[in-house]
């Protein structure tokens, strides 16, 4: 389903795919507790604040997704290839200088930041072949 050029559908499978992505780093295959002390962050924390943010979270990948699947329009990207490599250029042009702002100009380590990077390249590469080589 297209409207205004854009495969919702896709874009929205490319959505939950980074949603998934996330929750298979961060709830599986790293320990809650490794992340949150290398963010400096207690589980006390967590539980207030943290947890009271969660209802937002899915803004994200959706944001990541439908912002990609626009570019891609935009620029004629299509194909598996072509969509992984535009998406890690978004991935390291903008996305992860983003987040490393929080670590250069905040005072935690960058243990949970390259969990972070990680996350995004990830979720971005397979983001953007989801977008691009959907029919």
């Amino acid at each position: 389903m297209r409207i205004c050029g854009i495969n919702w559908v896709a874009a929205l499978v490319a959505a939950i795919a980074i949603y998934f992505i996330g929750f298979l780093i961060y709830g599986v295959i790293i320990d809650p507790q490794d992340w949150m002390e290398g963010a400096g962050i207690t589980q006390e924390q967590m539980d207030t604040i943290g947890m009271a943010r969660m209802p937002f979270s899915p803004i994200m990948p959706l944001m990541t997704a439908f912002g990609m699947a626009l570019l891609f329009k935009w620029g004629g990207v299509s194909g598996l290839g072509n969509g992984v490599k535009w998406a890690l250029l978004i991935a390291f042009l903008s996305a992860i200088p983003t987040l490393l702002y929080g670590w250069v100009y905040g005072v935690g380590p960058f243990h949970a930041t390259l969990i972070d990077i990680v996350h995004l390249a990830i979720g971005h590469g397979v983001a953007g072949a989801i977008l691009a080589s959907w029919k």
